[in-house]
């Protein structure tokens, strides 16, 4: 069985709980490695890639964004002193953040609140799609990222999804409708077998 993942497209693994999903995106981003067969990257064995580097490209996107009572900018860059202002700017601009933290008081500089407590649910996971971006990724891993968000929140999250379908290869795990609508490829996973869907 292969999986194939297209550069510049949104592919969407789903399937029951306990199926193999986190497996499959551990295995793409070099965490496992597999008992048998071959993950490649742009046709070369991940064996033979330098695993940092390619982690480096990775940008993840979990189900809970972690914020800190901190700065946006420092929520964004993690302290990684390489990242400047324009980056984290940038950043923002691609997750559909920047308008509202430039509405905040303070901008970049706004306190987000204990757990991102003074943002809505929308507002932290898109700083969380920021906070991946930052780096530049070739590769944004979305896990259950639209999943303990309310109605609206999902509907602003899908639409910055749907903002950089063709900027950036996306893997998706996700059994929301609104993620399998935006997909390009589904892949469902059950028994340990993987099967595409339509």
């Amino acid at each position: 069985q292969s999986l194939e993942i297209p550069v510049g497209r949104l592919t969407v693994i789903t399937g029951p709980s306990g199926s193999g999903k986190t497996t499959l995106i551990d295995l793409v981003a070099g965490l496992l490695r597999p008992d048998s067969g071959q993950v490649l990257i742009d046709q070369v064995d991940l064996n033979r890639i330098d695993h940092r580097l390619w982690r480096r490209s990775i940008g993840y996107v979990p189900q809970e964004a972690l914020l800190v009572n901190d700065s946006v900018f420092n929520n964004i860059t993690l302290g990684a002193p390489e990242l400047t202002r324009q980056d984290a700017e940038r950043a923002l601009q691609k997750a559909d953040a920047l308008s509202f933290v430039e509405q905040m008081n303070g901008g970049l500089d706004a306190a987000v609140g204990e757990r991102g407590g003074r943002l809505s649910g929308g507002q932290r996971q898109r700083l969380a799609i920021a906070r991946a971006l930052v780096h530049q990724p070739r590769l944004l891993i979305l896990d259950e990222a639209t999943s303990n968000l309310d109605h609206a929140s999902e509907q602003a999250v899908l639409a910055t999804i749907g903002h950089l379908k063709g900027e950036l290869t996306m893997l998706a795990v996700t059994h929301q409708p609104g993620m399998l609508k935006l997909a390009d490829r589904i892949y469902r996973v059950s028994d340990g077998r993987i099967s595409i869907e339509s």
